[in-house]
């Protein structure tokens, strides 16, 4: 390996085989961002500063652990992976660390990049304050705010040295649950496995999974077969598997390499619709479900309905509801929302029944779109061309799309300078609009409300457009009147169609702010 001397190269061979160390997605995402994060507080070439958010966008929707795809020879089918990249994810897979990575980090103090999950810090703010005050970690950067040392530091003052002591607080109480587009992917694989053997029925998810809830815990399966140990066997060889924690005989839950736990339960065809009721839940929709069997003379459980002592089993789940006078309700709607009652209407000869749940070929489009086209922008690329978004887009029978990249970097940009990239992307806007005609083509931009509730664009700019989707990025600590004012002014401008993540929630890692949201609907 280059820059390893030969006793380097044998000692990092020998503690990795014995190690046998796992590095999965989320780790490779972490690394990645500590690498930009380590260029964007040493002020590196912005194009290295791209080329890691990509490559840790790209780790971070990709559908098969990384550490398989190099196995197999199949990195470079992950957007994102340049050559360069892809080489030191070969270098950390065999020796378990990269070189150039430690380089990168050498410089700059340790304790800056555990700063990093604390929301509000950017990579330059956490590093003056670990070089500053010598911090190793959150514990230290606490302390230094409760004794009123951050408030001295040029830059901060007493009001980032609270919202910092308030950002620990919701960190430390952050969830422990995954992501959706985490969770789902491994399920997939999980399942694909399970279906692949000739006893395995049917294989279907389970819980907040199956409902598509934006974050899930453990990843919990349900398997039909008629030979449940057969099942349970082969769950028990699936190669991500860390460690088995448990295994009966028609259960078993199993540590996967990644850190997620999956939970398998097998059951006979003859019953699979109940059980599929009962584990998908939400446990508030089943309690209200065994309330409505109750008054009906039954009583409902994973393994069938019981009328007068007899059980009633099901293979379906639409079977299940039927029996019980109900309409079917997909698993996105079992929530206690008044699923049962709407599902009860049309039986009782009333209208207003359950809602149609929205299906991929009823979407026509999708006007927030990030392309990797070089405008500068004040927050991340994209990783896909315009063309190849086009591509996709009709692929999925799309009738239109809207490109709405970041807008130049307003600290980063003049107004001319702004003015110029804008132009220069519309011409090429203009260009895909007459090569695709018949296809909605639409020339958008994610512009800034900054904290002043000005918006990062000039009108001159803006005019440019086809309209400007806007959104708060920074200063999301402001207080609620604040937060609305920059809101409404948005509102205001008769360029903004569209205000983007309204809430300024992130899952897992930052919690919405507050406004006055009756003022913002009514504006």
């Amino acid at each position: 390996m280059k820059g390893w001397s030969q006793s380097d190269q044998l000692l990092a061979r020998y503690s990795f085989c014995n190690m046998a160390k796992y590095i999965s997605n989320r780790e490779i995402v972490k690394l990645f961002r500590e690498i930009v994060a380590a260029y964007e507080a040493k002020g590196e070439n912005r194009f290295k500063i791209i080329a890691y958010e990509n490559a840790a966008t790209g780790v971070e929707h990709a559908t098969s652990e990384l550490k398989d795809l190099w196995d197999d020879g199949l990195l470079d089918t992950v957007p994102g992976l340049g050559k360069t990249i892809r080489g030191h994810l070969d270098e950390l897979f065999k020796f378990g660390k990269v070189r150039h990575f430690e380089r990168v980090k050498k410089a700059l103090p340790k304790g800056m990049f555990s700063l990093l999950d604390v929301g509000g810090l950017g990579p330059k703010s956490a590093y003056k304050l670990a070089k500053e005050l010598n911090l190793n970690n959150l514990r230290d950067l606490q302390k230094a705010a409760k004794m009123g040392k951050i408030r001295n530091i040029p830059g901060f003052g007493p009001k980032s040295e609270s919202d910092i002591l308030t950002a620990i607080d919701e960190l430390k109480g952050k969830s422990s649950r995954y992501l959706l587009t985490e969770a789902f992917p491994v399920a997939q694989r999980v399942l694909k496995y399970l279906r692949g053997h000739s006893d395995c029925e049917r294989a279907e998810p389970l819980g907040s999974l199956r409902r598509m809830l934006s974050t899930v815990g453990d990843i919990d399966i349900a398997v039909a077969s008629k030979k449940p140990k057969e099942i349970i066997a082969h769950f028990k060889n699936f190669k991500e598997i860390k460690r088995i924690l448990d295994a009966g005989d028609r259960k078993s839950s199993v540590l996967l390499q990644n850190g997620m736990q999956v939970d398998l339960i097998v059951q006979p065809t003859k019953a699979f619709g109940a059980l599929l009721v009962h584990f998908t839940g939400s446990k508030a929709h089943n309690i209200s479900l065994r309330e409505y069997a109750i008054k009906k003379g039954m009583s409902v459980s994973d393994y069938g309905i019981k009328v007068k002592g007899k059980l009633k089993e099901f293979v379906t789940e639409e079977d299940f509801y039927k029996f019980l006078g109900l309409d079917y309700i997909v698993p996105e709607l079992r929530e206690d929302s008044g699923e049962i009652e709407a599902a009860y209407r049309p039986a009782s000869g009333k209208s207003n029944g359950l809602p149609k749940v929205v299906n991929h070929k009823d979407i026509r489009g999708d006007i927030h779109l990030h392309s990797n086209y070089p405008i500068e922008p004040s927050h991340d690329l994209g990783t896909a061309s315009f063309e190849q978004i086009i591509k996709k887009a009709k692929e999925l029978n799309y009738e239109y799309i809207g490109f709405s990249d970041h807008s130049p970097g307003y600290s980063t940009h003049t107004n001319k300078q702004i003015i110029d990239l804008i132009l220069k992307r519309k011409k090429k806007i203009e260009y895909l609009k007459s090569k695709y005609r018949g296809f909605g083509i639409l020339n958008l931009l994610e512009i800034d409300i900054l904290t002043n509730a000005k918006l990062s664009v000039p009108q001159e700019a803006l005019k440019l457009l086809d309209g400007a989707i806007a959104g708060i990025h920074s200063s999301h600590r402001q207080g609620k009147n604040m937060i609305t004012k920059r809101l409404l002014l948005a509102i205001d401008s008769p360029y903004v169609k569209v205000i983007s993540h309204p809430t300024g929630r992130l899952l897992n890692q930052r919690e919405s702010y507050e406004a006055d949201w009756p003022e913002i609907f009514d504006a």
